[in-house]
């Protein structure tokens, strides 16, 4: 028997995870994006079982990450993603439609307020395979400026992107063809989850855009500071001016790795937000519908600028980032060379007093070889003087004279001697 990771099973079910939902027009959709500046997924738990005990059916088990449950009158789908949770309610209608219902009415009364988190995107999907155009307007509540028509022109799109007065963005589909039971219904919840994805990555991407709107004019102040200390870097002189323009350099450095590390996360979050709303656009397969804005045009032609702007604040930030580097790194080299010289002009002065050292014990050698000598020479005329007569007479000047040189000598000896056993110990 073949021994698996402990994961195995836990990575291969991943992949299974979230499966597209079987959706059968006529019906209505709402879809909430909840985003949680610090998620507790258990509350959501906790509202979601304390709304399938109302309806007496299974609730969600600790530690999954998404439920898909049919209810009497609905069918609701709910997703755990790194920042958000999505809601969505898939509300079955009969013929004739009414465009005035809604999914949320199929929840009690004050449920959604009670969900953790605020919503950042909301979605109201009507799908019909019976329509015409003033059954459109009635539903979205304007004239619809912009539709396509979708994957090989099975599904038309409407919609106006704004928000009506709940908060909701408004889609209206119609099912062009007919299409199998099982496969058309694996074929329209394909096409509705890309579309309501569509909507909550785009709003979810758009988050870093205030954060780059307010950390820009930042950066370019920080930007001419830092323009401004290379040109002081070019008319410094003494070593005091270079320390301080360090210290400010290193100030504005600090200053603008404080500013990525605040940044950096929501950045890369909104690029990656960016990639799935262009990937979800491309997979569509949209066609145009004459006299309208095809949808993916209409959502990269306004999104696209956002992302761009957040790109170039983030840009920005790592080239500010790489000069202050490159200027600190220059400066200190500046300041290490000063060192240096300042070091080369205190070794040259202790040698030159080394050299002076050198010369005045030589010369205090000198005299302390004639000091010795000239003592020597004192107790040995006193000792002359002694003796001279005790046993026999002689002269005392000769003999000094001729000792006088002996005992320079010796001493000059011994004094050598000694300095050079004294040297090669150390």
């Amino acid at each position: 028997m073949i021994k698996f990771h402990p994961l195995h099973l836990e990575l291969h079910q991943e992949i299974h995870a979230r499966p597209y939902p079987r959706i059968a027009a006529p019906c209505v959709i709402s879809h909430i994006a909840f985003y949680h500046e610090e998620k507790v997924v258990e509350q959501e738990y906790q509202s979601i079982n304390d709304l399938a005990k109302r309806y007496h059916v299974n609730g969600i088990s600790p530690g999954t990450h998404s439920y898909f449950q049919e209810f009497e009158q609905f069918h609701m789908r709910w997703e755990n993603h790194r920042e958000f949770s999505t809601i969505t309610i898939i509300r079955p209608l009969k013929k004739p439609i009414n465009t005035g219902v809604s999914a949320l009415e199929m929840f009690p009364e004050g449920w959604l307020k009670q969900f953790p988190g605020e919503a950042i995107s909301a979605v109201s999907l009507l799908i019909s395979d019976e329509f015409d155009e003033s059954m459109i307007e009635d539903y979205l509540a304007v004239r619809p400026n912009i539709a396509s028509r979708l994957i090989d022109d099975q599904f038309t799109v409407w919609t106006s992107l704004q928000l009506d007065s709940q908060g909701f963005t408004r889609l209206f589909m119609g099912k062009n063809s007919l299409i199998e039971r099982d496969k058309g219904r694996m074929q329209l919840g394909r096409v509705v989850l890309k579309l309501l994805e569509i909507e909550t990555y785009r709003q979810m991407a758009l988050l870093g855009l205030p954060l780059a709107k307010s950390i820009a004019p930042i950066a370019s102040d920080l930007g001419q500071k830092c323009a401004l200390m290379l040109e002081k870097m070019t008319h410094i002189s003494e070593p005091d001016e270079e320390s301080a323009l360090l210290q400010e350099l290193m100030s504005i450095a600090a200053e603008v790795e404080k500013l990525r590390a605040s940044t950096n996360y929501r950045f890369a979050a909104t690029f990656a937000y960016a990639e799935l709303v262009n990937s979800r656009i491309k997979e569509l397969d949209q066609q145009r519908v004459e006299g309208k804005d095809p949808l993916g045009e209409f959502v990269q032609r306004r999104f696209m600028p956002a992302i761009r702007t957040c790109d170039s604040v983030r840009r920005q930030l790592e080239s500010l980032s790489k000069r202050l580097t490159r200027a600190s790194d220059l400066l200190r080299t500046r300041v290490d060379q000063t060192i240096a010289e300042q070091n080369k002009k205190l070794l040259e002065s202790m040698n030159r007093r080394s050299h002076i050292q050198l010369r005045l014990q030589q010369t205090v050698e000198g005299l302390s070889v004639a000091a010795i000598s000239y003592y020597l020479i004192s107790l040995l005329k006193i000792f002359l003087h002694g003796i001279n007569g005790l046993f026999f007479t002689f002269n005392e000047n000769i003999v000094l004279t001729l000792a006088a040189p002996l005992v320079l000598v010796t001493i000059f000896i011994i004094v050598r001697n000694m300095k050079k056993h004294y040297v090669d110990s150390l």
